[in-house]
Order: structure tokens, then sequence, then C-alpha cells
């Protein structure tokens, strides 16, 4: 997409900020237990060491994504629509400027082994997605996106709140109910809204604005309701 050359110095601006502190804090609880513990038995604990204040790196990463995020949404408020793709265009330009943080530090946590840390991340940056979610590998986009409990995202799978249509770029809210389910591979279009329990199939992927009925299966390219389920009476039987 256009500019996201532009932003690249964001990213070791991102870096020194977080560093910075994880450094101070390596060097003053290694000078701390120096004096106690000798430099060998400190050796033998390095690859712990590493673990933790790599965790630490990553916190402070988000910590600072977080702050300046905020200074930029004060400045302008992030928005639904559809804007020119012109880094004169100040939506436009907003937008990508808040993406590229985002999409850095979201590149960062899906490295960490523990799979909540994504979900942190995602929720630091006011996506709302519960703890419970299971996102496996899959993408999820950075603004507009609304996850409920138990939902079930596939392996590969895609949610876009975002999409480039010729030189206009479109920004929807997408909702993905309680208990919904996208099959792995499969893609959700801008503005697309599922509701309880409804399901979309492997390797599908849905239209902008598209509605995909509660209790039903959905599958095809562009989805097709396929039949309704019972799902309602599963979920609710003891």
């Amino acid at each position: 997409m256009l500019g996201q050359k532009k932003f690249f110095w964001l990213y070791p601006i991102l870096l020194w900020l977080a560093f910075f502190p994880t450094c101070y804090i390596f060097v003053f609880f290694f000078i701390l237990f120096s004096y106690w513990i000798k430099p060998l038995i400190i050796i033998c604990f390095l690859p712990i060491s590493i673990v933790i204040y790599y965790s630490i790196f990553i916190l402070f990463l988000l910590l600072f994504a977080k702050l300046i995020l905020i200074i930029i949404n004060l400045i302008h408020i992030p928005k639904e629509g559809i804007f020119h793709i012109n880094l004169h265009d100040k939506d436009f330009w907003f937008f990508m400027l808040r993406r590229r943080i985002k999409w850095f530090v979201l590149k960062i946590y899906n490295y960490f082994p523990l799979p909540w840390a994504k979900i942190l991340a995602l929720k630091t940056f006011n996506i709302k997605i519960p703890y419970n979610t299971s996102v496996l590998d899959s993408f999820i986009d950075s603004d507009f996106i609304e996850i409920g409990n138990n939902t079930i995202l596939g392996e590969g799978s895609i949610v876009m709140s975002s999409i480039v249509i010729g030189d206009l770029l479109l920004v929807k809210r997408v909702v993905l109910h309680d208990g919904s389910t996208i099959g792995a591979f499969s893609v959700i279009a801008p503005g697309t809204i599922v509701e309880e329990r409804a399901i979309l199939g492997m390797g599908s992927f849905t239209n902008i604005n598209q509605r995909l009925e509660k209790n039903s299966i959905y599958y095809g390219r562009p989805a097709k309701r396929w039949k309704k389920t019972d799902n309602s009476f599963i979920c609710n039987k003891k």
C-alpha cells in the first residue's frame, strides 16, 4: 500500500524506546546480584534471563506503542469510511501511521511462544477480543474489530476491517458474535457481521457488508448459506 516505506522511521524509534529501559533493568540487576552471586552461576541462568528480559522488552514495546497511539488518536480520531489513497489525505495518513505502529508490534508478538500474548497486544490496541478466543495463526486487522466469547478463528484465516479498492481505502467495522466459527484459510471482508454460532466453511470468503445469520453454515466464494443448524439447542442443553 502507498506510504508504507515512508513510516519505516517509526520502527527504530519504538525499538529504542523499549530497548533503553530494558537494558537499564538488566544492568541494574546484574550489578546488584554480582555482589552475592558468582559470575559463573549468573552465566548458568543466562537462558532464563534472556526469556525474562525479552518479555520485559516486548512489554515496554507495547507500552510505548500504546502511549504513542493515544497521542495520535487525540490529534486525529480513528474513523470508518472511504478514503483516497493519498498521503495528502489526512484520514489516510493517520490511518497508515496507526496501522504501521500496530503492525510492527503485532509482528514481534507473533514470535512470542505463549498464545495469549497476541491477544494482549490486540486488546491493548482497542480490539474487542476475549482471552477465550482461539486465534491460532490467523491474521486480525488492527482497527474496528469486535470478537465475542468462544469464537474460533481457524488456521490461516483473515479478518479484515480495511481493504483497498482501486485508489480508495474502505474501512468498516467487523463483528464476530459469541460462538461463531471461521474456518481455516477463510477471509472475512470489511463490514461483515457474523451472528451467534454461525459457521463459515474452510477456504471461503464473505462479501463486503455481508451478514451471516445465526445458527447457520456458510461456505463458498463468496459465501452462501448452506443450511441452518441446531447449535442453539446444543449450546443451551445441559
